[in-house]
């Protein structure tokens, strides 16, 4: 039975709402199933005994947790039948209002190679070495005993952290990068662009077979080529420059319809170690708020 929700359960649970958005992002790799995660866990804490609760903070969290693992199997089919390369949904670093040491765990690479282990194995480890969080608390977030969390975080880092992120490129750098980048698809000039990129640079592109897409390339001649093909289309768009998580690229759109979204990444924070290309109109829809407000009809 729902019970009436009073100031102090809703002070508790906005106190718990940016810790649980920045594990539901990270574990699902998207804002509005995040935001979907978040509403299930509200309406959960609408009907429970919170009487009875005397840690709404870990409460809420594993409700979270828990609500994020369900999601993630039930997508399993999903993500296995998805046409071509899966990239997250590009969070803009604003929207979490995090310590500035969580934010490696935001970037587009380091969550795609989270998508190498199962949903528990996620779950742990994020909580763990992500948050923070004790192994005893991993335990009952996840139903576990604590010596099942240190497997679980185990396996996932062997997956995970060898290829992991670790740099940014520098900011004076990065603006460099961009201006580079802009200037090669209006003119063809790809020398300088090139000169960023390293010799085994990844281009992957997301289009969820809704868009033409190149899917997943290797290597800088490979990926200038790509490049020089987008010239057909790219320029005639409307860019705009944007912040994302620990990175900033380029959003092309048609009028107010977001078409591409292009963002670099590094491993050494000199040479761009990968080219993420979103073009999957599904997760570009997220983004429109970056085109402002459509003119008034009539």
């Amino acid at each position: 039975m729902t019970q009436s929700v009073g100031p102090r359960d809703i002070v508790a649970f906005q106190d718990s709402r940016g810790a649980m958005l920045g594990l539901a992002y990270r574990m699902l790799g998207s804002r509005s199933d995040a935001d979907d995660v978040l509403q299930d866990v509200f309406l959960k804490w609408q009907a429970a005994n919170r009487e009875a609760i005397q840690e709404p903070a870990a409460w809420l969290v594993t409700a979270c947790t828990r609500r994020c693992i369900d999601v993630l199997r039930s997508a399993a089919r999903s993500r296995t039948d998805y046409v071509g390369p899966w990239l997250p949904e590009p969070m803009d670093a604003a929207a979490l209002d995090e310590p500035a040491a969580l934010s490696d765990s935001l970037e587009t690479a380091f969550l795609t190679l989270l998508e190498r282990v199962t949903p528990r194995e996620r779950a742990a480890f994020l909580l763990h070495e992500v948050f923070d969080m004790p192994h005893t608390e991993v335990a009952v977030a996840l139903g576990l005993t604590p010596g099942a969390s240190r497997k679980l975080v185990s396996r996932a880092r062997a997956a995970i952290s060898a290829d992991a992120p670790r740099v940014v490129v520098e900011p004076g750098r990065h603006r460099a990068l961009l201006e580079s980048f802009e200037r090669a698809i209006r003119t063809d000039d790809m020398a300088e662009f090139g000169a960023f990129l390293s010799r085994d640079v990844r281009l992957t592109a997301d289009s969820g077979g809704k868009a033409p897409s190149v899917g997943a390339i290797c290597g800088s001649e490979e990926a200038l080529a790509f490049l020089a093909q987008a010239r057909a289309w790219w320029p005639h768009y409307v860019w705009r420059p944007v912040d994302l998580a620990r990175s900033r690229g380029f959003l092309m759109s048609d009028g107010y319809t977001p078409v591409v979204l292009i963002w670099f990444a590094s491993t050494d924070g000199q040479e761009v170690s990968d080219i993420f290309v979103l073009r999957n109109p599904d997760k570009l829809a997220a983004l429109v708020h970056y085109l402002g407000a459509p003119p008034c009809a009539g």
